[in-house]
């Protein structure tokens, strides 16, 4: 199988863990491109582009990519949940808008940057008369990004509306855990007989580290807080925050492997 290509610079942390974790997926099927063009809804130029870190995978052709690993799709939805709220560090200088996350161009579709198609069909009249970047091509292109920005910061008021802002409570959580991008969870870490919980989860040797989502997470989020390891929210997603967390905190105990894994001797640790 043919090494992967480097991954662009731009790209954010959370998108970083997606594309790689969407590349072991499909190195686990054993698929190629063309394979997956075939059992799912996206063409080969489009797994190559989501692959490549080109462009932000639609939540769909995730969910897709996790079933036929074997996956568990909840997990992979939340993942694709955090890359879309940060999929670039910067845009490059001058770079156009991107495309609305999962719309796809189909054949002879004029491109999102505004330019005519090669079948020589003219392109709206007005955008024509200025050299394709008029109000109205510009409006026709871009109308579905801005319309994914606006459902963006919708959400992100109704989260906000919805939580107090000392986070939910682990008297309110369900049993299942569901990744809510935004969603951040209250630590009221006390001690039971010898042991500390937030309450969360009573795991002692539940085996944790980057891509996992789950209510350990949670409690193993609350306990780094409270031992003065903070981590960037505490939201039950175990990323490079909690992982760096996790090994400054292994680092100090000492005698535990410097590893960003949370193991039985880390709980050990985290729960003293």
């Amino acid at each position: 199988m043919a090494p992967w290509r480097s991954l662009p610079e731009e790209l954010s942390p959370p998108a970083r863990r997606l594309v790689t974790g969407l590349r072991e997926l499909k190195d686990r099927t054993g698929m190629s491109l063309a394979a997956l063009e075939r059992r799912t809804r996206y063409s080969r130029s489009s797994w190559e582009r989501y692959l490549n870190g080109k462009k932000l995978p639609p939540r769909e052709a995730v969910a897709e990519l996790a079933a036929l690993a074997g996956e568990d799709g909840d997990r992979w939805r939340a993942l694709h949940a955090l890359a879309a709220g940060d999929w670039l560090r910067s845009p490059p200088s001058g770079a156009s808008l991107p495309a609305a996350p999962g719309r796809e161009e189909a054949d002879g579709a004029v491109p999102a940057d505004g330019t005519p198609p090669a079948d020589g069909t003219a392109p709206d009249s007005g955008a024509a008369r200025q050299g394709g970047r008029g109000p109205v091509a510009w409006a026709r292109y871009r109308a579905p990004y801005l319309i994914s920005l606006l459902i963006m910061a919708s959400t992100a008021v109704t989260v906000a509306a919805t939580w107090d802002r000392g986070g939910v409570s682990h008297r309110e959580r369900p049993d299942d855990f569901v990744f809510e991008a935004g969603t951040t969870y209250d630590c009221p870490v006390e001690r039971k007989g010898a042991l500390l919980t937030a309450g969360y989860s009573d795991t002692r040797r539940t085996y944790l580290h980057q891509l996992v989502i789950s209510w350990d997470v949670v409690e193993a989020q609350c306990l780094l807080e409270y031992h003065g390891y903070p981590v960037a929210e505490v939201d039950g997603a175990y990323d490079a925050m909690t992982e760096r967390a996790v090994k400054r905190f292994q680092e100090d105990r000492g005698g535990l492997v410097v590893d960003g894994v949370i193991g039985e001797h880390t709980w050990e640790e985290l729960r003293r």
